[in-house]
C-alpha cells in the first residue's frame, strides 16, 4: 500500500533544516499564485496559523514583485464568546497584514465572521434551547461557532473568486502532524500535504504548508523574526506575550512546551477546537489560559476575573438536577418525557444577570481607563434576540431582560458569580411521562401561536393588519417577517433602548397573564425588530403553541418538580403504543410494570 505521508525518512536520511522547509512551503504557496489562484489563509492568530499568514504573505510578496497580481483572503472567527485576548489580537494582525500588502503592491482581504445569532451560545444556552457543551459530550460548539460560519464565508468568497475568474481557490490551515496523535490520523487519512493542496471532505482543496513542522521548528521561525533575522508582515510580539501570559511565564517557548509535556499523550482537546486558549464559556476542556493570566499579571488581566469565574460555575452546576427544565418538547403518543434537560428558567435568568454585571463593571472600568472595553458579553442586539426567544420557549415572562437592565445599568444593582461548589457526577435519574394530549394544544381554539385575537380586532380593516397564513392541516399563523437567518435590526434594537424602554419596563412590571408569556415575542415580531430565516416561520409558531400551553398548565415558570413528578407515570405504566413510542428511553427499573394486589381478596 503506498502511504500517503509528508516525508519518509531512513535511519540514514537527514531531517531537513528550518530554512529548507521554509523553501518548501513559500515554492509551494508561489505555484498557487503562479497558477491564478485565490489562497485563503484560515487565521486563528495563533502561533501555527500566524506562521502559514506569514508565509502566504511573503510568497505574495515575491509574486507581486515579479509583476503578478496575487490575491489573498485571510478568514478569521470570532465565535462571540472568544478570549478577549485572542479577539484584539486577531484584530491586531489582521491591520497588519492589510497595511503589508498595501505597502508591497497587492490585495490582502482580511475579514472577521461571526456565528450566526441563532447559532450564538448566548442565544442557544440562554434561551433553553441546547446546554453548554460539557466535556464527554458532543463538540457541536466548534461546529456552529466556528466551521460553519467560516465555510458559509469562503463559499461566498469561491463564487466571488470564479466570477473574478481566478482558478479554484486554495485553503491555507496551520495543522500540523505534531500537534497529536488523533491530528496525525486524520490528517493522514485526508492526505493532508505541504507540498501539494489536497481535497478535503467538503471538496475544498486545502494546503498545509507546515504540516511536518514541530512545535519547536514553529517556535523557531517565530524567534528568527521577532530578533530581526526573518522579515515578516508582523514581530510577533503580542503573538508571543499571549502564549507567554496563557502559561504564567514569561516566555512563550516554556510556557508552550511546558504545557505540550504536561498532557503529552493524554492531550485534552475540545472536540474539533484546537484552540490554545479557549472561550470564556468553554467546558470542553478546563482551559486555565485566562486563570493564568490573571495570577501572572494581576492588574493587566483584571478585567477576565468576571468571565473566569462565569467558566467555572457553569462547569460546577453541571449535575445540578434542580437547575434543570424537567418537562420535554416531544409529545409521542400524547406523552412528554419529564426528565433533567437543558437549564431551566431561574438558571437562565441567573446567568444573564451575572453577564449583565460582568458587562457593566467592564463598561466602567474601560471608561476609568479611557479605553475601549475588552468585550461584552450581551450586547444590545444579542440581549434582544434572548429576550425574545425566552419569551417564545417560556423561559421568563415578557420583557424580562429589561427589568434586569434596569436594575443593573440604572440602578447599579449588582449580581456577582458566586463561588459554587462543583456536585460530583452522577446518572440521570429515571424518565418519567406526563400526559399531554395528542398535541400541545389541541384543546386550542385558533387564537394561539403567533395569533393575537384583540390585536387582530382593533386592527381589522387597517394597513396594520396582520396578513394569515392558512395550512393545509386547518391551522393559520401570521405572516412574519422572514430572511435568511433569524436577526435583529440593528437600528430598531438602538430604538427600542432610547424610545420605548419605558413602555416595555410597565408591561413587564404590570406581567401577564396565562397563556400570554409569548406577548413578547409577538411584540418583538411586530415591532419589526426581528426578523425570522424562512423555515422558522411555522416553526417558531409551533413553538409558540406548545409554550402557550405549557403555560397555561403551569409547567413554564415556576412548576415544582416533586409535583410535576406525582402527576406523570413510569414507562411500563403507560399503554402499549406509548411504550413502544418511547422505547429508546426505556430503563431496566423503568420498564417494570406497577402490580396493584387487591388484599382483601
Amino acid at each position: 500500500m503506498q502511504k500517503q505521508t509528508i516525508e519518509m525518512f531512513t535511519l540514514h536520511e537527514v531531517r531537513p533544516t528550518l530554512d529548507q522547509r521554509v523553501h518548501r512551503a513559500l515554492t509551494a504557496l508561489r505555484k498557487l499564485f503562479n497558477e491564478q489562484r485565490m489562497v485563503v489563509c484560515q487565521f486563528s492568530a495563533g502561533k501555527d496559523s500566524s506562521v502559514v499568514a506569514a508565509l502566504t504573505l511573503e510568497a505574495a510578496r515575491q509574486h507581486a514583485a515579479d509583476g503578478g497580481a496575487p490575491m489573498v483572503c485571510v478568514v478569521t472567527v470570532d465565535t462571540r464568546v472568544e478570549s478577549p485576548e485572542m479577539v484584539a489580537l486577531a484584530q491586531l494582525e489582521l491591520e497588519k497584514m492589510r497595511d503589508y500588502g498595501r505597502t508591497h503592491g497587492f490585495q490582502v482581504h482580511a475579514q472577521t465572521v461571526m456565528p450566526s445569532l441563532s447559532a450564538s451560545w448566548q442565544v442557544a444556552i440562554l434561551s433553553g434551547r441546547a446546554l453548554p457543551s460539557y466535556a464527554g459530550t458532543n463538540s457541536d460548539c466548534s461546529v456552529s461557532l466556528k466551521i460553519e460560519p467560516s465555510r458559509v464565508f469562503r463559499n461566498q468568497l469561491y463564487r466571488s473568486a470564479a466570477s473574478q475568474g481566478y482558478a479554484e481557490p486554495v485553503v491555507c490551515l496551520g495543522s500540523r502532524f505534531a500537534e497529536s496523535d488523533k491530528r496525525k490520523a486524520g490528517m493522514q487519512a485526508r492526505g493532508d500535504r505541504a507540498d501539494t493542496p489536497a481535497r478535503n471532505a467538503d471538496g475544498e482543496l486545502t494546503l498545509c504548508p507546515i504540516a511536518d513542522w514541530s512545535t519547536e521548528d514553529v517556535w523557531e521561525w517565530i524567534g528568527e523574526v521577532t530578533s530581526g533575522l526573518r522579515t515578516a508582515y508582523t514581530d510577533f510580539q503580542e503573538t508571543t506575550r499571549v502564549y507567554a501570559h496563557a502559561g504564567n511565564s514569561s516566555c512563550a517557548i516554556v510556557s508552550e512546551l511546558t504545557f505540550e509535556e504536561a498532557t503529552a499523550g493524554k492531550r485534552k482537546r475540545r472536540g474539533q477546537c484546537d484552540a490554545r486558549t479557549g472561550c470564556w464559556v468553554c467546558q470542553q476542556a478546563e482551559d486555565r489560559s485566562l486563570e493564568e493570566m490573571i495570577f501572572f499579571d494581576e492588574e493587566r488581566y483584571a478585567y477576565a476575573r468576571g468571565l473566569n469565574r462565569l467558566n467555572k460555575f457553569i462547569r460546577a452546576i453541571r449535575y445540578d438536577w434542580s437547575r434543570r427544565n424537567w418537562v420535554g418538547r416531544t409529545i409521542h403518543e400524547g406523552f412528554v418525557c419529564i426528565e433533567p434537560d437543558t437549564f431551566n428558567a431561574a438558571t437562565v435568568r441567573e446567568l444573564v444577570r451575572y453577564m449583565m454585571t460582568i458587562d457593566r463593571d467592564e463598561q466602567r472600568r474601560a471608561s476609568s481607563a479611557g479605553t475601549k472595553p475588552k468585550f461584552q458579553t450581551l450586547p444590545l442586539s444579542t440581549m434582544i434576540a434572548v429576550d425574545a426567544m425566552q419569551s417564545l420557549q417560556g423561559l421568563a415572562v415578557p420583557f424580562a431582560i429589561w427589568a434586569d437592565y434596569r436594575d443593573i445599568y440604572l440602578h447599579g444593582v449588582s449580581y456577582d458569580v458566586p463561588d459554587v461548589e462543583p456536585l460530583p457526577p452522577k446518572g440521570m435519574p429515571e424518565p418519567m411521562f406526563l400526559h399531554v394530549g395528542k398535541d400541545w394544544d389541541d384543546n386550542a381554539d385558533q387564537w394561539t401561536g403567533f395569533r393575537d385575537a384583540l390585536y387582530e380586532s382593533l386592527t381589522a380593516d387597517s394597513p396594520c393588519a396582520p396578513e394569515i397564513l392558512h395550512f393545509s392541516d386547518g391551522r393559520s399563523t401570521w405572516k412574519v417577517p422572514t430572511g435568511q437567518r433569524l436577526e435583529v435590526d440593528e437600528e430598531s434594537a438602538e430604538l427600542i433602548l432610547e424610545f420605548e424602554l419605558d413602555r416595555l419596563l410597565e408591561m413587564h412590571d404590570r406581567g401577564f397573564f396565562p397563556g400570554g408569556i409569548t406577548a413578547g415575542y409577538r411584540w418583538y415580531l411586530n415591532y419589526g425588530v426581528l426578523s425570522l430565516s424562512h423555515g422558522q416561520q411555522r416553526e417558531h409558531d409551533e413553538i409558540a403553541r406548545r409554550t402557550d400551553f405549557k403555560d397555561r398548565m403551569g409547567l413554564n415558570l415556576n412548576y415544582d418538580i416533586e409535583s410535576l413528578l406525582g402527576r406523570a407515570v413510569r414507562y411500563g405504566d403507560m399503554p402499549e403504543s406509548a411504550r413502544a413510542a418511547w422505547s429508546h428511553k426505556a430503563t431496566t427499573s423503568g420498564a417494570q410494570m406497577s402490580i396493584d394486589f387487591d388484599l382483601a381478596a
